[in-house]
């Protein structure tokens, strides 16, 4: 058994609003969410596409053939 003050429940936590307020004139077809805009791709096919080396790794030309022979 337990003497002496009980300690109050603590108070519920703030409800935090769903939306912030210039939220509501924002029309959702005008300009889609990062959510919409990604479903149809994913970070990776960009990431693992081929792309051209740039001129300084792709290495020294080939000689030209001897014209002699």
């Amino acid at each position: 058994m337990r003497l002496g003050k009980k300690t109050p429940p603590p108070p519920p936590p703030p409800a935090a609003p769903s939306k912030p307020a210039w939220q509501e004139h924002l029309d959702p077809q005008e300009r889609p969410s990062r959510e919409l805009r990604a479903a149809d791709h994913s970070a990776f096919e960009s990431i693992l596409e081929p792309v051209p080396l740039p001129k300084w790794l792709r290495g020294r030309r080939r000689t030209p053939p001897d014209k002699l022979s």
